[in-house]
């Protein structure tokens, strides 16, 4: 299987991060990795959508660097996806290591989502992997520059009329920092489910 492995590395001016030099130096022995490593002027969001600018393949699946989602998800996912033929395919977390508080938000958030945006079927709207066709890819026309832009993909699909399909996924725990999901966090899904649902109006 051809193959290219996009690695996102973006920079905070005000912070510096090693990864960057990481990802160069493994980039220099691998002519099938391509490395993305800019200034940041966005998070999670603008840091994905930089990545799939830059991937040049018919297939592009997105998986986060935490290790928290089995690397082997992502052939499993397109091996699915080829064969069912959807456009877009999104990881359902069925088994999670990553305590009760975050599962119980989890839950809500998707209720929500359920409710605002009528997605019956369709659940675990943040899960990972994601794959999208690259002719899927070029029509959703993705602006998400937070951590919206996971429901973004799936809204965005759906808006257009693309087949969503899932694969079930195990989601490990995270032994080197605590989970992003806060307040914080919450609040600006919150907001963003507002700001899309009353766009959609």
């Amino acid at each position: 299987m051809d193959y290219e492995l996009v690695l996102v590395a973006n920079q905070p001016r005000d912070r510096p991060d090693p990864t960057g030099e990481v990802v160069k130096r493994f980039a220099r022995n691998n002519d099938r990795v391509r490395p993305v490593i800019e200034e940041k002027h966005g998070d999670m969001g603008w840091d994905m959508r930089s990545g799939l600018a830059a991937a040049s393949g018919a297939y592009l699946i997105v998986i986060d660097g935490d290790a928290q989602n089995p690397i082997d998800d992502v052939l499993r996912m397109h091996r699915r996806m080829k064969d069912s033929g959807a456009d877009v395919m999104k990881g359902r977390r069925t088994a999670r290591s990553d305590g009760p508080i975050r599962r119980a938000t989890s839950i809500v958030y998707n209720l929500a989502f359920r409710l605002l945006f009528g997605t019956r079927g369709i659940w675990d709207v943040n899960g990972k992997p994601k794959e999208l066709t690259r002719a899927a890819y070029e029509r959703l026309d993705l602006k998400s520059d937070d951590w919206f832009i996971d429901a973004e993909i799936v809204l965005a699909a759906k808006r257009e009329g693309l087949t969503i399909g899932e694969l079930p996924v195990v989601f490990r725990s995270n032994e080197e920092r605590s989970s992003f999901v806060g307040v914080s966090a919450v609040l600006e899904f919150l907001r963003n489910m507002v700001r899309h649902r009353l766009r959609g109006r």
